[in-house]
């Protein structure tokens, strides 16, 4: 049986990590290990991990003892980790339970592409509603935490980057460019986006021609660069007008803006596939 490192660099998610490493061990596919980085956090992230540790050792924990930022710590798991496959997983998101298992199936019977990823459900936290993330079947980076691997012990995050570094490191260093990276249609994965986006990667854009260029070296020149640069620009407004006003209606009301696909109740996301959401919203939600 294939083996699998799951890896997850941990900050400040003492309030989360319980529930992401609860549905990591509850995997269908069991011949796993959990590598966990812990970027030194302040408050009782790792008092939580070591209480899980007791219950189950498949966890490893390292401790850091400064932030190294969540890349240049993935990058000390990847040396870490001497399995088949690496999986990735964010500190604070959720997998459904077959993730695992339906991905190294189709990986296994598949040599051509190098990774493969799943459908992901956006979760707001603020007012409990859901999107649809879409890229299409085939492609060079996909979201982070549903991304599944053969471990070459060569792929490696480029640490000379900030600002979309882990779609950057997949586009370039791992696909040479070309679309090897094969999308799942089955939304497995559910990524959390915290009250008033204080998800810490939603802080990184900069309005300055490195930034403006690295969206255009992501997506090419195309319509869509041009959309995540406006939405870019947009989400600093929204934040700086958030810090002033704080009110929940008006962030609300513009953070849907580019993303009028919301739901508020699970059956309407997907009528076939609402079970794998429903699975994820009732155990951990």
């Amino acid at each position: 049986m294939l083996e699998i490192s799951v890896l997850i660099v941990s900050y400040n998610s003492w309030n989360y990590i319980k529930n992401t490493l609860k549905s990591v061990l509850e995997q269908t596919y069991k011949n796993i290990e959990i590598l966990v980085l812990d970027n030194n956090s302040k408050d009782n992230t790792i008092k939580n991990i070591e209480n899980i540790i007791k219950q189950d050792d498949r966890i490893k924990l390292f401790k850091s003892e400064k932030n190294l930022w969540p890349y240049w710590g993935l990058n000390f798991l990847l040396k870490k980790a001497n399995w088949n496959y690496i999986a990735i997983q964010d500190h604070d998101d959720i997998w459904h339970s077959k993730k695992l298992e339906k991905q190294i199936e189709f990986l296994d019977k598949n040599n051509e592409y190098i990774w493969c990823w799943t459908e992901a459900i956006m979760y707001y936290e603020n007012d409990k509603t859901f999107f649809k993330y879409y890229l299409w079947q085939q492609n060079y980076y996909t979201i982070h935490p549903s991304l599944v691997f053969r471990n070459n012990k060569i792929f490696k995050y480029d640490e000379s980057l900030v600002y979309f570094w882990d779609a950057y490191s997949q586009k370039v260093n791992l696909c040479n460019n070309k679309k090897l990276i094969y999308n799942i249609k089955e939304p497995l994965t559910l990524h959390i986006i915290k009250w008033w986006y204080s998800n810490f990667t939603y802080s990184w854009f900069k309005f300055n021609k490195k930034y403006i260029k690295r969206i255009f070296n992501l997506h090419n020149f195309s319509l869509y660069s041009f959309f995540v640069l406006f939405y870019e620009i947009f989400r600093k407004i929204l934040l700086l007008f958030l810090k002033i006003f704080k009110n929940e209606k008006i962030f609300i009301f513009f953070d849907r803006l580019p993303y009028r696909l919301t739901w508020n109740k699970i059956i309407k996301i997907s009528k076939t596939k609402e079970k794998n959401i429903k699975e994820i919203r009732d155990k951990y939600l």
